[in-house]
Formats: C-alpha cells, structure tokens, sequence
C-alpha cells in the first residue's frame, strides 16, 4: 500500500515514471497492462455520466480473466487528460509497454528509497484500500477492478440475483477518489 509520502513522490515525479498511466492506476484500478494496452476507441460517453472506459482485449492486449472485462467510469482527471493530452485515436499510450513500466519505477526506487517495496501494481492497491478506507462495499470495488470473488461468499445472493452496480453507483465511486494537492 502506497503511503501518502510515497504517493507524493510518484505524483512529483513526472519525468520519470509514465506520469499519465500512473494517474489511470490510481484513479481506476487498472493493472498496468490494462493501460499500457488502452486504445482511444475503449472510451465512449454515456451522457451525464461522462465517459468510461471499456476493458476488455483488443488488438493490443488480452485479459487475465473473463471477469477483468468490465467498464470503469473515468474520474474527472482523467477526463482533462482526454481532453487536453492524450490522443483521440489509436493507443493512448503508444510508446508504453508493461516491461517499460517495470523498468522505470525500477529507476525510480532507486532514486528514492523511499519508494521501497512498491511497484507500479502498487497504484492498483492503493485504489482498492481507498475504496475500503471510504466505506464502498467490497462487491462494488471487485466490479470495478475485475475480481469475481468479492461477489458474495456464497456467491449465490449478489452472484445469481444482482443485476450488479448501475453506472450511476460506479459514478459515484470514481468521482470520490481524492489524490493530495500536488
């Protein structure tokens, strides 16, 4: 889990880890693949809901499992990335791969000892102990990160019954991350 020192040095350090797709593990869970792999055509708008992202394989990348397909509304911040930044066609990070990734946070424990023990999927735990620590049911988190078992632990109420979390909860849920002021 990524302390609040540890999440400054990772948001200061723009030159030197893929700041953007930083931003996407933090802000939505995704593991690095999932967003070395984005491509422009996995986001659409749903009206007053803003826009999501679409998960699932595609030309670049496959998935883990059939239950890491799914559809993450994309948090304001991500949104001015879109608009301002990223492309709006092809991949959205062209040059990235996930051994790139790898690499760089690699320097960059190095650099900053700090940082030690952490890892890009690092961004990844850090979103699901945020939703935790602000009181979402663990079943509407495993939704949005792709995890199955969460479900239920009969997995028969939430599992056969539930039409699963509507967009507007999902909504709700990405808009309440907070980073620190950096």
């Amino acid at each position: 889990m990524l302390s609040d020192t540890q999440l400054s040095i990772l948001l200061g350090a723009k030159d030197e880890v893929p700041h953007d797709a930083l931003l996407f593990g933090l802000l939505t869970g995704m593991r690095s693949g999932e967003i070395c792999g984005l491509m422009a055509a996995d986001i659409t708008a749903k009206g007053n809901l803003g826009r999501v992202v679409g998960i699932g394989p595609n030309v670049v990348r496959l998935l883990k499992s059939k239950t890491a397909e799914r559809e993450v509304p994309l948090n304001g911040v991500l949104e001015g990335l879109l608009d301002t930044v990223l492309t709006t066609s092809g991949r959205l990070f062209p040059h990235l791969t996930v051994d790139k990734v790898v690499k760089r946070c690699a320097k960059l424990r190095q650099r900053h000892p700090e940082l030690h023990g952490t890892l890009f999927h690092s961004t990844r735990q850090w979103f699901i102990t945020q939703r935790e620590r602000t009181g979402v049911p663990e079943h509407f988190t495993a939704t949005l990160v792709g995890h199955h078992s969460a479900r239920s632990t009969d997995k028969l109420t939430y599992g056969l019954y539930s039409a699963g979390i509507s967009d507007a909860q999902k909504r709700e849920i990405v808009e309440g991350i907070r980073l620190l002021d950096w």
